[in-house]
C-alpha cells in the first residue's frame, strides 16, 4: 500500500511541474529564450546623456532601474507589443524596459556577394564573354564590359563623339590593399592592317577646345564579335534613360556617372553648353589612389582613327592589367 501512495505521489510531482514548470520560466525574463532572429537595435539618445531601463513597462515613478543605457549602445528587442515602452536586453544580459522613442534600428550593410576572378596570365586579365570574373550588362542603353580580378573591378564603356574617343571607366577596389589610379597610363590600341594607338588625350587641353562637345556620343562600342543593341546613340536621343539589371555577381558602379554625363548634355544643350572647360574637368577620371571598398568612375579620353572598328583597352592597375576587346559596327 506504501508502494503504491509513494508512486502515486510520484506522479503527481511529475504533473505538477510540468504544468508550472513554464510559468515560472516565463516569470524569469533572464532565463527565456532569446528569439533567434531578434533585430540589433541601437540606444538612441536625442538630447540626454543617457537612458533609463526598468524592471516595470509602465516606468512608474519612482523608477525601478535597471540600468542607464549609454548612447549607441546594441540592444536586443524581445517584445515591442507594450506601447510606450519596449522590452529589451543588453549585451551583458541585462532586461528590462525603455521608451521607445530612445530606440533607433541598427541596419546591418549586406556584403556584396563574391565575384569569381578571371585568369590572370602575364599580369594580364581579359574580358572573355562568359569566362570566369567577365560579365557584360545593359546601363541606361549603353553596353558595359565588367571585369573581376584578384578583388578588383574595372568596367567600361567605349564612345565615339565624332571627335575623339572617351571611355567611361568604374573601378571598383574589394581587395585588401590600397590600388592607384592614373588614366594617362591607360591604353587603346586599334586593331588590323592599318592599326595604331590611339593616345590619350589630356581633358585639361581638351576643355580648352570650346568647339567640339567632346561629351556628345555618336556610336557606341560594344564587346568584340557581338551586336550591340543601342547603337547610333546621338543627341537626340541621349535624354531617354533605362537601364537593364546587371547580373546577380556585377554591381553597377558606373551608372552614377552616366546620369551625370547625361544630365549635363541634356540641361546645357548642344549648341549652349556653359562652363564646358569646368564640366569636362569635372566628368574626367582623376588620378588617385582607391582605399579598399572603394570605387571611382570618370570618362578618359584617346584619340580617334579614321573609322573606328576594333580596339582593344588597356587599363594597368598596380601589377595587374585589365585588358577590354571593343568593337563598333562599321556604318
Amino acid at each position: 500500500m506504501k508502494r503504491v501512495i509513494s508512486i502515486f505521489v510520484a506522479v503527481i510531482a511529475v504533473l505538477l511541474s510540468t504544468l508550472f514548470a513554464p510559468a515560472a520560466l516565463s516569470q524569469n525574463p533572464a532565463a527565456a529564450a532569446t528569439p533567434a532572429n531578434a533585430a540589433t537595435w541601437k540606444i538612441n539618445c536625442p538630447g540626454v546623456r543617457n537612458v533609463p531601463m526598468t524592471a516595470d513597462p509602465e516606468q512608474a515613478l519612482p523608477l525601478q532601474l535597471v540600468s542607464n543605457l549609454k548612447c549607441g549602445e546594441e540592444v536586443e528587442v524581445l517584445d515591442n507589443t507594450e506601447g510606450y515602452t519596449a522590452k529589451i536586453k543588453t549585451a551583458d544580459g541585462k532586461i528590462g524596459f525603455v521608451a521607445v522613442m530612445y530606440l533607433k534600428k541598427s541596419v546591418t550593410p549586406r556584403r556584396a556577394p563574391a565575384i569569381e576572378s578571371a585568369n590572370v596570365e602575364n599580369g594580364i586579365a581579359r574580358w572573355q564573354q562568359g569566362a570566369p570574373g567577365c560579365d557584360h550588362f545593359m546601363s541606361n542603353g549603353i553596353v558595359v564590359e565588367s571585369l573581376t580580378a584578384n578583388g578588383i573591378t574595372v568596367q567600361v564603356s567605349l564612345h565615339d563623339t565624332g571627335w575623339k574617343l572617351r571611355a567611361n571607366v568604374g573601378i571598383a577596389n574589394n581587395a585588401s590593399q590600397p590600388v592607384h589610379v592614373q588614366p594617362s597610363q591607360f591604353i587603346l590600341d586599334e586593331l588590323g592592317a592599318h592599326g595604331k594607338p590611339l593616345f590619350y588625350q589630356d581633358p585639361a587641353e581638351l576643355a580648352k577646345n570650346v568647339t567640339h562637345q567632346v561629351l556628345w556620343t555618336e556610336s557606341i562600342a560594344a564587346p568584340l564579335n557581338s551586336t550591340p543593341r543601342a547603337s547610333n546613340l546621338t543627341a537626340t536621343t541621349v535624354d531617354y534613360r533605362y537601364s537593364v539589371a546587371p547580373s546577380v555577381s556585377t554591381q553597377n558602379y558606373l551608372l552614377q556617372h552616366q546620369n551625370a554625363e547625361e544630365d549635363a548634355v541634356r540641361n546645357k544643350g548642344k549648341e549652349t553648353l556653359v562652363n564646358p572647360a569646368r564640366q569636362i574637368l569635372a566628368l574626367a577620371l582623376k588620378s588617385s589612389t582607391i582605399a579598399p571598398g572603394d570605387k571611382v568612375a570618370g570618362a578618359v579620353w584617346f584619340e580617334r582613327g579614321k573609322n573606328p572598328g576594333q580596339l582593344i583597352l588597356r587599363v594597368p592597375l598596380g601589377d595587374q592589367t585589365f585588358e577590354f576587346p571593343l568593337s563598333f559596327r562599321q556604318k
